[in-house]
């Protein structure tokens, strides 16, 4: 039952209704004409970021109150050709949560289990006999709890394997998202990119967002460029992956991250697990199915979000369910990161702690000085499990670290053989005087051997 006056107003409540009216219109006014500045100092520092970092093409998409709000792309796609409004991007591991979305509309629709073994529809060959083989799930996939490596080239080999139980660890796997991928497809008897585009893509209006094709609109394209904003030659041309190079618009994944937050507020049961935290990765983070959780905001409110990194891109999204506002910032330069960053801080309420909680551990880094020919000694050039390389330089009492789809970044000795990069959760260790790995957020990303 409504309380008495719930439509009617007395004359008594008249006044102090309309005072509030106009302070409610005051502070409504005060945010959009913040908005409205912030957008415009971005107009100018962005060009100037993108000449810093050497980002040919960067990509701003803004969400307020459930809608999207402002698209803006800078820069060039080809010269003297300024990047229109629905440049493509491709957005490497951002594809990873359009996967989650759709399994999770496939569980809500009652036809896939987030608990049932992925065996049952896909069995790899190389793990066919693994007593472990029956315990990889959907859930554990999409929460990267797979046990499986990133890709199976980073054991050293080709075939795949476990790197410990499923469920009992986290590690981030493209081997897991792609496991899924010939599940579902073997269960529905039609590709992963069919069953995107009937269940996600044209119920949301998302008509700029698919895998590569002969038809793609290369004129509208963003190819990749490396650190120094040289284009890569790389073919662009890509594979249907369930982890990696969907290619979308700045307003498609507002659109996607729109429709993520009305489901993980008002979605029930299926989408409740979206945003539960299924594994804690560190204090305030966790990983959801899909999504990484940063869960230590302000008045209990939290945050999904997900980046995309590959040769030529970076890329990163934001969404706050509680205030139903975000961001999606879109590079196609190996130091776009660096833009993102800054974009995230300057634009999204609460980006600025997102980005801390995601880089916790950033502040623990103490500099100090080592002998220059200990330096030295670690200069060179080192090759990566995939063929490409990373080269080390001196660079004054620290190194510089550049290479293919790597960003350009100097890192500073917090010991004699350990590196930290200033404001990351990144590290860079050499064992010995010939090889050289990566921890980020304190798990190994990378391992590399002198050329």
């Amino acid at each position: 039952m409504f309380e008495q006056g719930y439509f009617w107003v007395n004359q008594k409540n008249m006044k102090t209704l309309i005072t509030s009216f106009i302070v409610l219109l005051t502070l409504v006014n005060s945010a959009f004409a913040q908005t409205d500045t912030l957008q415009a100092t971005l107009l100018k520092d962005i060009p100037a970021w993108m000449s810093e970092y050497h980002v040919p093409c960067v990509g701003v998409g803004l969400v307020e109150n459930g809608r999207v709000k402002w698209v803006k792309n800078f820069g060039n796609l080809q010269q003297g050709h300024p990047a229109p409004n629905n440049t493509l991007f491709n957005i490497a591991s951002q594809t990873k949560p359009v996967t989650a979305m759709l399994t999770l509309k496939l569980v809500e629709m009652g036809k896939w289990d987030l608990d049932e073994p992925l065996a049952h529809y896909w069995i790899d060959p190389d793990i066919s006999g693994d007593p472990y083989l029956m315990k990889l799930t959907t859930r554990l996939v999409l929460s990267h709890q797979s046990g499986f490596p990133n890709w199976r080239l980073d054991n050293g080999g080709t075939k795949l394997k476990f790197n410990f139980e499923p469920g009992t660890a986290s590690g981030y796997s493209g081997e897991g998202f792609e496991y899924l991928r010939r599940a579902l497809e073997a269960k529905f008897h039609k590709s992963l990119a069919v069953l995107m585009d009937s269940l996600l893509f044209k119920p949301l209006g998302m008509k700029d967002t698919y895998y590569w094709s002969e038809n793609l609109d290369t004129a509208r394209f963003a190819m990749w460029h490396d650190g120094q904003g040289k284009r890569y030659t790389t073919s662009i041309q890509t594979s249907v992956s369930a982890a990696d190079d969907l290619i979308t618009t700045i307003a498609d994944y507002c659109r996607l991250g729109t429709y993520a937050m009305e489901l993980a507020n008002e979605g029930g049961a299926v989408y409740a697990e979206m945003v539960k935290p299924q594994r804690r990765t560190k204090p305030g983070n966790a990983s959801g199915l899909g999504w990484g959780l940063v869960d230590n905001l302000p008045d209990g409110g939290y945050a999904l979000q997900h980046g995309g990194s590959d040769i030529g891109v970076r890329t990163m999204a934001v969404f706050l369910p509680k205030s139903k506002s975000g961001i999606v910032v879109m590079t196609n330069g190996d130091n776009g990161g660096f833009i993102c960053d800054r974009i995230i801080k300057r634009m999204l309420p609460y980006g600025a702690q997102v980005l801390a909680s995601m880089n916790k551990g950033a502040g623990n880094h103490m500099r100090i000085a080592i002998a220059d020919q200990l330096l030295q000694s670690y200069t060179g050039t080192y090759k990566q499990s995939n063929g490409k390389l990373l080269k080390i330089e001196k660079e004054g009492n620290a190194l510089k670290v550049s290479g293919d789809g790597l960003p350009t970044a100097v890192v500073y000795p917090e010991s004699n053989n350990k590196f930290f990069l200033d404001g990351y959760d990144v590290l860079l260790e050499f064992p010995d005087a010939n090889s050289l790995v990566v921890f980020e957020s304190g798990k190994l990303v990378l391992k590399v051997n002198r050329k």
